[in-house]
């Protein structure tokens, strides 16, 4: 009886620990390879997974757009709104760069100490261009940003009866008598029919301050000064002819130039005499460490000044030259290269001789013939 009692009791202790170890085991992890065979099940079992919507938005509890918001975004998208109207006027057509012509020289409005910029390449086709008056341009910067304006044609007239030589300029400045700015800007495929006027790409006649070009270009231009010394009779079609033409500035009376990384390529001027790449007449202040790192290459001058009994092809002073015609009538082409400037395909045609021909190394020296490095 014993011995049953004792059975049963084990029995019962069985028992119960096979309860507790249930319990436990259905708070476990579930078996791994029940998991991969179910991750793994064959497709085409005709069960698919259920798809997932995005819960629907009421419209009245979206949030609205702010407009000043928006008008932001608009004007950050604008490639004008990072220059302030008050201190920069912003160029990007050639109807903006007419209105600004007629703003300086009809309105006469003063754009002191302000920023010209240039956001395009500009075709002045079909337009006339009226030299810009300096006096409204004082301490203004002209910001080309690397474009270019290009087909550009200067006025054809003739200045008034007892108009000072100090007012007959010629270019996309005609006469500059403050300090003014021209960088990264590039002038291509320009002419002009110059009467009795100073002549010169960028500004016809310097009358004073501090003229700073760096990084420009003047390309393809041509400059037709009145050559006919002889007639100058206006009833019989004559006109006084033009003196001081180049590519840059045609007449320094006054004031100073710097070039920096400025060019000169395939120009032609005609004219009496004082023809030049950069500076057509110098006063006393220019000199050649007035140029750095500048090039010319294809310069053809036309010259006329033998009509007059004043002037001789074998005289001393020969009135043209590479970069600079000097108020000192010093040579100054050697010292120009001696600073890192070049020049390449220079030549000189004297109008009264069939056009005869000239090389620089013909024109270098008051005291001598120099040789002609480039040559």
């Amino acid at each position: 009886m014993k011995k049953i009692t004792a059975l049963l009791l084990c029995l019962v202790l069985c028992l119960s620990s096979v309860a507790i170890l249930a319990a436990c085991d259905s708070g476990s992890e579930p078996n791994k390879d029940t998991v991969e065979s179910a991750t793994n099940a064959p497709e085409g079992d005709g069960t698919e997974a259920p798809t997932q919507q995005a819960p629907e938005t009421d419209p009245e509890t979206e949030p609205e757009t702010d407009p000043a918001e928006s008008e932001a975004e608009e004007e950050t998208s604008d490639p004008n709104a990072e220059y302030d109207p008050e201190t920069h006027v912003v160029i990007s057509s050639a109807e903006e760069l007419m209105a600004f012509n007629k703003a300086v020289n009809e309105d006469m409005e003063y754009f002191d100490d302000m920023t010209v910029v240039f956001t395009a390449d500009i075709d002045m086709t079909g337009y006339e261009w009226i030299p810009l008056d300096g006096e409204c341009l004082f301490g203004v910067t002209f910001e080309g940003n690397g474009h270019t304006i290009s087909n550009l044609q200067f006025a054809t007239y003739e200045p008034e009866q007892g108009t000072s030589a100090d007012r007959m300029g010629s270019g996309f400045v005609g006469v500059a008598n403050q300090d003014m700015t021209f960088q990264n800007l590039t002038i291509d495929t320009a002419s002009v029919v110059a009467y009795e006027r100073a002549v010169g790409c960028f500004v016809g006649v310097q009358t004073g301050g501090y003229i700073w070009f760096e990084n420009c270009y003047v390309k393809n231009f041509t400059a037709d000064g009145w050559m006919d010394y002889s007639n100058q009779d206006r009833e019989n079609d004559g006109h006084p002819i033009s003196f001081r033409l180049a590519g840059f500035v045609g007449h320094n009376m006054a004031g100073q130039l710097g070039f920096q990384n400025c060019h000169v390529e395939n120009v032609k001027l005609s004219g009496f005499h004082n023809l030049a790449a950069f500076v057509g007449y110098g006063s006393v202040t220019l000199d050649a460490y007035a140029f750095e790192e500048c090039s010319v290459k294809n310069l053809e001058c036309t010259f006329s000044y033998c009509m007059s009994d004043s002037y001789t092809i074998d005289q001393e002073k020969k009135y043209v030259s590479v970069f600079f015609n000097a108020a000192d009538w010093v040579d100054n082409i050697d010292l120009c290269v001696e600073l890192g400037n070049t020049f390449e395909g220079v030549s000189y045609y004297d109008w009264t001789d069939d056009n005869a021909e000239y090389t620089p190394s013909d024109f270098r020296s008051w005291d001598g013939i120099v040789e002609d490095p480039a040559a």
